[in-house]
């Protein structure tokens, strides 16, 4: 594992790795950049927000191209091995093709469990920042409901009553649309508490919760008893629905508590299970593809045109977002297990790679 021969496989893979970072890194950023741009054309930002939010956004979209910036690291570190004929001399010195597979394997594997253990939840920790700046800057607009460990909380307008209000509840049904054991604290124009309700049950419905079995508590008269409250409000059924932290902003540790707890809020959690098993299946997904980069460069020559191995890579590329997304589009509509939705795909790489290691007319020429 740590032969000089594997010393060096691992300085040049890690060396293709840096280099290919670095270009994928500068055309993501410069690409976020011009589309922050194109977003605030309109809105009067200041070029610095513009900066910060493209410098935010940046550690998520590296995390979600991270598989493939391994996969051309590989096809750009065995070209320039084939190219130097370094490959040639390894096998002529008795060097398996197994054993130079699996030092590339066994380094980005490493570098896998790095970046869902540590570099997710920093990625994590900037896209909440970015999601603040994007909300304050570009949709100009505030978050009226949030989840949290505490059930779910809106804000939300009352004009009949000239007020502003906090409602809590948590148990939910039927995602937000029906909250049970509810409470609502209002407040005046000048941020005074005037009074709260604390409710059985109640129903969103168009610009009004609907209210049953409803304690009124005014803050400087007595309690009212209403069987049956209409109770005027802003929120709309989409600022519920779009209430839950996105899977992206959620680390990997702290992932499965949350989904435990919008399950029992009445929530389906099957984007948040999907990027849990994701992250989970990430280091072997890396391992599949650096296998399938590995085949495809197999039986390349010094002399043999690159473009071909290029083509076949994008094609592969592509191929693989295709299969991802079907995966995940039959999951989210309950056709798949998630579970098999993520692992399943190292497993067609793994199997994909031995079938065309198995075919020895397969030309690069």
């Amino acid at each position: 594992m740590f032969s000089k021969l594997n010393r060096y496989l691992y300085r040049n893979y890690l060396i293709g790795f840096l280099v290919v970072l670095i270009i994928f890194s500068t055309l993501i950023f410069t690409g976020d950049l011009i589309e922050n741009f194109r977003k605030s054309a309109t809105k009067d930002v200041p070029v610095n927000i513009i900066f910060q939010l493209s410098f935010y956004n940046f550690f998520s979209l590296i995390f979600e191209t991270i598989p493939i910036i391994i996969f051309f690291s590989c096809i750009f570190t065995v070209i320039r091995f084939v190219k130097n004929s370094e490959y040639t001399v390894m096998q002529l010195t008795g060097a398996k093709e197994i054993s130079l597979l699996i030092s590339p394997i066994l380094l980005f594997f490493l570098i896998g469990v790095i970046f869902i253990s540590v570099i997710n939840p920093l990625t994590v920790l900037l896209h909440e920042k970015y999601d603040e700046l994007e909300y304050q800057y570009i949709k100009k607009t505030d978050k009226f409901a949030s989840i949290s460990k505490n059930g779910i909380w809106l804000k939300q307008n009352n004009i009949e009553r000239n007020v502003s209000s906090i409602l809590n509840s948590k148990n939910i049904e039927k995602e937000g649309e029906i909250l049970n054991n509810f409470m609502i604290l209002e407040y005046n124009d000048m941020g005074s508490f005037t009074g709260r309700f604390d409710g059985k049950q109640a129903i969103l419905k168009d610009g009004y919760w609907l209210m049953y079995e409803v304690i009124e508590i005014p803050r400087y008269s007595d309690p009212v008893y209403h069987i049956e409250y209409k109770y005027r409000t802003s929120i709309l059924f989409k600022d519920i629905s779009n209430s839950l932290s996105s899977p992206e902003n959620i680390s990997l540790w702290d992932l499965p508590g949350f989904i435990k707890l919008i399950e029992k809020l009445g929530y389906s959690a099957l984007d948040h299970k999907l990027q849990f098993y994701y992250l989970l299946s990430l280091p072997l997904l890396i391992c599949g593809l650096v296998s399938l980069a590995y085949s495809i460069t197999l039986r390349i020559r010094h002399n043999d045109k690159i473009i071909n191995v290029l083509l076949l890579s994008i094609g592969a590329t592509f191929l693989f977002y295709f299969v991802s997304n079907l995966f995940n589009a039959m999951s989210l509509s309950s056709q798949l297990n998630p579970i098999i939705a993520k692992f399943l795909i190292p497993g067609i790489l793994f199997a994909s790679s031995t079938l065309i290691l198995n075919l020895p007319n397969i030309k690069t020429k």
